[in-house]
C-alpha cells in the first residue's frame, strides 16, 4: 500500500501536517497537494483544533513542484488547473481563522519557500535554505510567491531573490523577516510547539480576529478604525472575555471556549 501523500496527527489542540514524500523532497504532486487540502479542511471543522503547525518529513519542507508531475502535463488546461489547486490550497492557508504556522525544515524551495510564507508564522531549522528556484528551470513563480514574498521583504529583494533564485540561509531569512526566529535543528520541533501551544492557550475568537485584522494591513486608517470598533464591540460581548476578566481578577490562567 502507497503511504499517504500528507500525515496528519493531533497533538492536544495543535494539529500537525506532515507533507510525506521524503524521497522526492515532498515535492508538489497532485496527490500531495489534494491531501494537504483535505488535511486543512479537516483541522479547520475540528473544534478541539486550535492551532496548525505544517511542516514536511525527511530532509525537505518542500523543494517545489514535482517536475516530472508538471512535465506529464500536456496541455495548457491541465498545466492552469494543477497551478489553480495549487493557489488554493495557500489561499485557504491565508483566509481560514485558524493560525498556521511553518515549521521549516531542510529546504523551502519554488513552491515550498511560498507554502511557508503563506502561513501566519514560520520557523526554520538553522541549517534551512531558502530558494525562489523558479527562474532555474525556466518558471516564474506560484503559490502565491508575487503577494507573500514582496508583502514580507520589499518589492525590490522580492525581484532579487526571484530573479537570482540565490539561496537564502536562515539566519538571513530571519534578517529579512521570511521567518520569525530560527533554531538549532535538533531543536526546531520542541520550540515551535511552545509556541504552538502558547497561542493554543490564548482567546480563539480573538486570534482570528487578529488574523483577519493584520492580513488586511493594507487598508486606509478609516477602515482599520471602523474594523477595530466593530471586532472590539463584538470580542466585548463573548463569554472569553467575561473568563479573561475573571481569571485575571481571580489570579488564574484562562480556560478559553472560543464562545
Amino acid at each position: 500500500m502507497a503511504e499517504e501523500a500528507v500525515l496528519y496527527n493531533k497533538k492536544g489542540s495543535v494539529a500537525v501536517i506532515t507533507l510525506n514524500r521524503p524521497k522526492s523532497l515532498n515535492s508538489m504532486s497532485a496527490d500531495l497537494v489534494e491531501g494537504c487540502v483535505a488535511r486543512l479542511h479537516e483541522a479547520e471543522h475540528d473544534a478541539s483544533v486550535r492551532v496548525i503547525v505544517l511542516t514536511g518529513a525527511g530532509r525537505a519542507f518542500s523543494a517545489g513542484g514535482d517536475l516530472g508531475s508538471l512535465d506529464a502535463l500536456t496541455t495548457t488546461d491541465e498545466r492552469r488547473r494543477f497551478i489553480v489547486k495549487v493557489g488554493m490550497m495557500v489561499k485557504m492557508i491565508y483566509m481560514m481563522e485558524k493560525p498556521v504556522i511553518a515549521m521549516v525544515n531542510g529546504v523551502a524551495a519554488g513552491a515550498g519557500f511560498n507554502l511557508a510564507l503563506s502561513c501566519d508564522l514560520a520557523y526554520a531549522g538553522e541549517s534551512v535554505k531558502f530558494i525562489q528556484s523558479f527562474v532555474n528551470v525556466g518558471l516564474s513563480p506560484d503559490c502565491g510567491g508575487f503577494y507573500f514574498l514582496a508583502k514580507t521583504v520589499g518589492m525590490a529583494k522580492a525581484k532579487e531573490l526571484m530573479m537570482t533564485a540565490r539561496p537564502v540561509p536562515a539566519a538571513e531569512a530571519k534578517a529579512l523577516g521570511i521567518v520569525n526566529d530560527v533554531f538549532p535543528d535538533d531543536e526546531l520541533e520542541t520550540n515551535v510547539m511552545k509556541v504552538a501551544e502558547r497561542i493554543a492557550s490564548v482567546a480563539p475568537l480573538a486570534v482570528a480576529m487578529t488574523k483577519k485584522a493584520v492580513n488586511n494591513y493594507s487598508a486606509s486608517l478609516d477602515d482599520t478604525l471602523t474594523f477595530e470598533s466593530l471586532a472590539s464591540s463584538s470580542l466585548l460581548g463573548t463569554d472569553d472575555f467575561k473568563e479573561g476578566v475573571l481569571a485575571f481578577r481571580e489570579k488564574r490562567a484562562p480556560k478559553f471556549q472560543g464562545k
